[in-house]
């Protein structure tokens, strides 16, 4: 796998007899959309701290070469505030106005499906790391002339996802509880994503052999949640897991443990960097999982650099940073794909963009599916409760269970 460092140094030995100053005409604009306010700023920040990154590596290292030209790229990003009409509107914004190439975003699932009512009709690459995409991006959406044809998703499926993460944390909790867990409850913010994720993941509990007796949800603004954490251990249950908003859930894990809810716990999207930031204990075993790598704490060789180089640029350490590889790596295969390509034509991009195999820093071999859809394996960690972590890389598997 080569480095960031490595892969910066064969852009720039690649381009280096282009060296000419970016002339106005020279510069491709890529639209950013995230929630840099509002209730899901935790994650929203993430995206234009990674695609930021990502452009000045590929600028740093002289540009991409399309066509007969070398070329640099610029971030336009708009702030979301969380709110779909606002989210709407600066898609329209940039589409229109800004006449961008591509766009990244929004976190906000809903969102993103709303965004692409505007970017497909008018032809423009859109990335989104939201695997609610998966109910559009189907094999007649993103054929040609499709009503998706331009649009992908940067994180697996759900499925995938929920099934490599159920795995992880059941078999890293095995050896702190002593036993194999049996039984698990669910507690769910009570929205669209929720709804839809809960799904996957009580289906991947399921076929890991867990008892699930319930699916707990609370509304999203909740800070209260000992009504909830009652019923939770009303079921005796061996590991409470906490889905999906990791700020809740840091709001709502020190109630469980001052109620002894459940024998061990699990945080959704809350990264070992904050367990440990924040001086964090339980005195039992809890998990933690990525989206897709963590940056407290990491079994992969590659996150190491990146998270430097992330932090270093002034990207907060957040519950969810590691939420911006779905984006950072995103934006180096599609200048990869402008490079094959030899054109900003939308339908040759596409088409070069499904035929490479990236080599980013969540995985050495990226490529999108037939339905545009990438695999790649999530890394879940665990909390010993004297304050030991361990985390490994969790591989997807090939099937839904049924």
């Amino acid at each position: 796998m080569r480095s960031l460092l490595l892969r910066g140094a064969s852009m720039a030995l690649c381009l280096s007899a282009f060296g000419l100053p970016a002339k106005a005409e020279d510069i491709i604009k890529i639209g950013v959309i995230a929630a840099e306010s509002g209730a899901f700023v935790s994650a929203g920040h993430t995206l234009p701290a990674g695609v930021g990154l990502a452009i000045k590596q590929i600028n740093d290292a002289g540009g991409i070469k399309v066509g007969d030209k070398v070329y640099k790229l610029e971030m336009v990003k708009r702030d979301d505030r969380t709110d779909i009409a606002t989210a709407i509107a600066a898609t329209q914004e940039l589409v229109r106005d800004e006449k961008v190439a591509a766009i990244f975003g929004s976190e906000s699932h809903d969102f993103t499906l709303a965004m692409a009512k505007i970017t497909q009709p008018a032809k423009i690459i859109h990335f989104a790391g939201n695997s609610t995409l998966g109910k559009v991006l189907t094999p007649d959406g993103v054929k040609p002339g499709g009503d998706v044809h331009y649009l992908f998703q940067s994180e697996p499926q759900e499925f995938q996802r929920s099934g490599s993460t159920a795995r992880g944390v059941l078999s890293l909790l095995e050896p702190l509880l002593g036993s194999k867990p049996k039984k698990s409850v669910m507690i769910v913010g009570n929205d669209a994503t929720g709804q839809f994720l809960s799904s996957f993941y009580f289906t991947a509990l399921k076929a890991e052999g867990q008892e699930v007796p319930d699916i707990i949800f609370y509304p999203p603004d909740t800070t209260d949640f000992s009504p909830f954490l009652t019923k939770a251990k009303s079921f005796d249950p061996d590991v409470i897991h906490f889905w999906y908003n990791g700020d809740s859930t840091l709001t709502a894990l020190p109630q469980a443990l001052e109620l002894g809810a459940a024998k061990s716990y699990f945080l959704f999207g809350v990264d070992p960097g904050i367990w440990k930031e924040r001086g964090l204990t339980a005195d039992v075993p809890v998990a933690m999982s990525c989206v897709p790598v963590c940056w407290g704490a990491s079994s992969n060789p590659n996150s190491k650099a990146y998270f430097d180089a992330y932090f270093a640029a002034g990207a907060p350490h957040g519950v969810t940073s590691s939420v911006s590889l779905l984006y950072h790596d995103y934006v180096h295969f599609l200048a990869e794909s402008w490079v094959k390509a030899g054109s900003f034509d939308p339908d040759k991009t596409v088409d070069a963009l499904m035929s490479i195999k990236h080599s980013g820093v969540v995985s050495d071999s990226l490529a999108f599916n037939e339905t545009h859809q990438v695999t790649h394996a999530t890394e879940v960690c665990a909390a010993a409760p004297g304050g030991e972590i361990t985390c490994s890389m969790q591989q997807p598997p090939e099937k839904a269970p049924e």
